[in-house]
């Protein structure tokens, strides 16, 4: 039987350094690897919502995944927002060194347009206008400058390590803390159900005060609940197989 289609593709994930370094060693090698996390969180939500598109027919399964791209897409335009507003110029102002890390916002640039097409869509679009192939052409369009741009920023922040690093530590946990104003009825069930706890042997992240993980799936994840049907795990960060998709003969999302 073929393997099952899952969020591990098409656009490939993003080995995180904790693979290979010791994050206690200095605050950019922490920092670089939570960030690589988040951006596995963003690349199986753009593969899900790719690989899922083409097979939502129904109007209430189109009314829930135009929420669940929706959620998506505001998450990921408010994450650059948070980048270029307060992380960068705190990397910056601790390095001091204005425009170090300009690169990075310049490749934000050449997705943005894409990214806001794609947040429109699910905004505006009623399910009987739904067209699957407007968001799979959107993401074709975007992924290429936009994984690209995911993966160079690891590489971006690992470089760091020549500066003060709880100085670094101290601008991204402000950025992090700012964060957690998003949403909590879209972002933390969205997020949750992005993370995979099995990725490269074994992952907790984030780190999560007891019982949080039940309050998400219990009370904040209720109002858009017809939408986490699109993640590629439930809350507690465990694989699951993609709800739409082609059948194989044992029903199975393949």
């Amino acid at each position: 039987m073929a393997k099952p289609r899952w969020a591990d593709g098409p656009w490939s994930l993003i080995e995180t350094p904790s693979k290979t370094k010791d994050m206690s060693q200095h605050g950019a090698i922490f920092i670089a690897n939570e960030m690589a996390c988040t951006h596995n969180c963003i690349i199986r939500g753009m593969n899900s919502i790719y690989l899922q598109a083409e097979y939502v027919q129904k109007p209430e399964d189109i009314a829930d995944f135009l929420i669940f791209v929706r959620s998506w897409a505001s998450w990921v335009s408010d994450h650059h927002i948070l980048e270029e507003g307060t992380m960068f110029p705190g990397f910056e102002e601790v390095a001091r060194t204005p425009g170090l890390l300009g690169d990075n916002v310049e490749q934000h640039h050449a997705f943005q347009p894409q990214l806001k097409t794609l947040l429109a869509y699910s905004t505006d679009t009623k399910p009987d206008k739904y067209v699957a192939e407007t968001i799979r052409k959107t993401i074709e369009e975007m992924a290429p400058s936009f994984h690209q741009h995911l993966s160079d920023e690891i590489n971006s922040l690992l470089s760091l390590q020549s500066y003060n690093g709880q100085a670094l530590l101290k601008v991204y946990k402000r950025a992090v803390a700012e964060a957690t104003k998003q949403d909590k009825h879209a972002v933390p069930p969205l997020v949750l159900g992005l993370r995979d706890v099995t990725y490269e042997g074994g992952s907790r992240w984030p780190a999560l005060p007891p019982l949080s993980e039940w309050i998400v799936h219990y009370v904040f994840g209720r109002r858009y609940s017809g939408a986490w049907r699109f993640l590629p795990c439930d809350t507690w960060g465990k694989p699951r197989a993609l709800a739409f998709g082609p059948k194989s003969e044992e029903g199975t999302t393949v």
